[in-house]
């Protein structure tokens, strides 16, 4: 497994830094918002018609697709070489780079606020107080000094807070240990690190998952989450958010796992190791991020947690809960350690491509790659982190990179299995060196259900959400619904402005990538060594 400069050490390896990359804050803080959102139980059904429908066709697809394309290099522009050309070439291959380097620009601030929650619990930094889980108004005491405590770390209060706050000093501890990491290449740094994280993970999710089943009532708990409500089904935006989850998951769409596995030879399994990875990072989210997080939510706060976003669920409601449980600090530190080695295994993935395109497009060296790729990752880092008040630049990038181009390349690549290879020529290639037969049921969905069921959740997703992604960039519309709702019309304007300043950020960086994109490809097509 591998490569004349990098590569795989083991099987095992890969499987767990594809699986580590794909378990991330998702699976513990997204799964659980979306399924108490969306009829607790009941979201299961879609969630797992999604998994079979999109989740495993689409993985399956991309690992064949990477080790397919692997006999021209191990980055996303390279790799569809084998299978595009032209300006779809440039194009397929610009998106590639972008996803994962432009997602790890803010995912890297959220994955900091996991690390200053881990030492804050450990040095009862919070200062929560402790209540008994029927006395509502301390309760709701509670949740707002928790919701303060957040705000306040983050600088989501004001712009520019958060260069005031102590997130910056863990920023900037994560974005080190990130470059150290990826420093060290795949084998070295990701893998290594890939298999001493997912058995620590595995260790203080089991931990606290055992704290969470021996809490007095926690039966009602669990009751939300697995006693369904059937009603939800009927509802078309639980069935598209489901289908979305599966994409956030699985990192499908991040051409992440295309990368990676560009790096394995005709004679390496990649059915199995698709499927596996796959399966690990499922299990990791229903079981830890369904038992853990919705269960023991609802037993101290109530219905009331339905009310919580991704971000109130994970760092206001579960930090309150944990300041009510006996011995809370402690299983509160091992809980947001648990997140920030998810955070991390996903973060260290996302620079990779990056990293392999600089090596490959230019022939440098993974010192000056990494030191080009840090430049250019922390300069754009830092408005993220600064114009933070209400999360409005992060919230504008993760809609429009995280989703939507996320969805535009998962599609790419889909179609391009579909008629570029053809399922069958794809298939036949995916049994040559697997340790089991491609499913054939998989098959057919491949040929008469997954890219079209795709398409039609992507335009539905488009249809639920872009108007609003839309006019947050009008400060004239966003004013007018300021004033309507009675809130300030100036702080209204001002995100409008910072929304519409992140996506001619995203078009600007589209832009140069591309042109970086062609200069790469324009060089290996001349013979020039990479």
């Amino acid at each position: 497994m591998n490569s004349s400069h990098d590569g795989w050490a083991t099987r095992i390896g890969l499987i767990l830094a594809v699986a580590s990359g794909a378990i991330g804050l998702g699976n513990f803080l997204r799964f659980p918002g979306q399924a108490v959102q969306n009829g607790g139980g009941a979201f299961m059904v879609p969630y797992i018609i999604s998994f079979i429908v999109l989740g495993i066709p689409v993985c399956l697809a991309e690992w064949t697709m990477g080790r397919m394309g692997g006999k021209h290099g191990h980055s996303s522009p390279f790799i569809f070489k084998e299978y595009l050309k032209g300006y779809s070439l440039k194009i397929t291959g610009t998106i590639g780079v972008m996803i994962p380097v432009m997602i790890y620009v803010y995912y890297v601030f959220i994955e900091s606020w996991c690390l200053a929650y881990v030492y804050y619990f450990l040095v009862g930094g919070l200062e929560l107080g402790r209540t008994a889980a029927g006395n509502i108004a301390e309760q709701k005491e509670i949740i707002s000094q928790s919701s303060d405590f957040f705000l306040n770390l983050t600088g989501a209060k004001e712009n520019g807070a958060s260069f005031e706050s102590s997130i910056l000093i863990f920023f900037l501890l994560c974005f080190a240990f990130n470059f150290y990491l990826v420093y060290r290449g795949l084998s070295k740094g990701l893998e290594a690190f890939a298999k001493l994280a997912m058995p620590l993970m595995g260790i203080c999710s089991t931990i606290v998952l055992i704290r969470v089943l021996t809490i007095p009532g926690i039966e009602s708990g669990l009751a939300v989450m697995w006693n369904p409500d059937w009603s939800t089904l009927k509802e078309p935006k639980v069935w598209i958010n489901a289908a979305g989850q599966i994409f956030f998951s699985l990192s499908t769409g991040f051409g992440i796992a295309l990368v990676f596995s560009s790096f394995l030879k005709k004679k390496d399994d990649v059915v199995l190791s698709s499927l596996s990875s796959a399966s690990l990072n499922e299990f990791a989210e229903v079981v830890f991020g369904g038992m853990i997080t919705i269960p023991v939510a609802f037993l101290f706060l109530g219905a009331t947690v339905t009310s919580f976003g991704t971000f109130g669920m994970g760092f206001i409601a579960l930090p309150a809960v944990f300041s009510m449980m006996p011995g809370g600090n402690l299983f509160g530190a091992l809980w947001y350690f648990v997140l920030f080695l998810a955070a991390l295994t996903s973060s260290i993935t996302m620079l990779q491509p990056g990293i392999l395109f600089l090596e490959e497009g230019f022939g440098f060296s993974k010192r000056k790659s990494s030191f080009i790729l840090f430049l250019f990752t922390f300069s754009l880092c830092l408005p993220i982190v600064y114009f933070n008040k209400d999360f409005a630049a992060l919230d504008i990038a993760d809609f429009y990179i995280g989703t939507i181009m996320i969805y535009i390349l998962a599609s790419i690549q889909i179609f391009v299995f579909y008629f570029k290879i053809g399922v069958d020529r794809g298939v036949n290639d995916a049994n040559q060196g697997s340790l089991i037969p491609f499913p054939k049921s998989i098959r057919f969905l491949m040929k008469y259900v997954t890219p079209w069921f795709l398409l039609f959740v992507f335009i539905s997703f488009c249809y639920m959400n872009l108007p609003e992604y839309l006019d947050k960039m009008s400060p004239e519309k966003m004013g007018q619904i300021a004033s309507n709702k009675g809130e300030n019309v100036t702080d209204a304007e001002t995100k409008a402005y910072i929304a519409r300043y992140v996506v001619l950020g995203l078009v600007a960086v589209f832009i140069l990538l591309y042109f970086t994109v062609s200069r790469a490809l324009s060089k290996r097509s001349q013979g020039n060594p990479a």
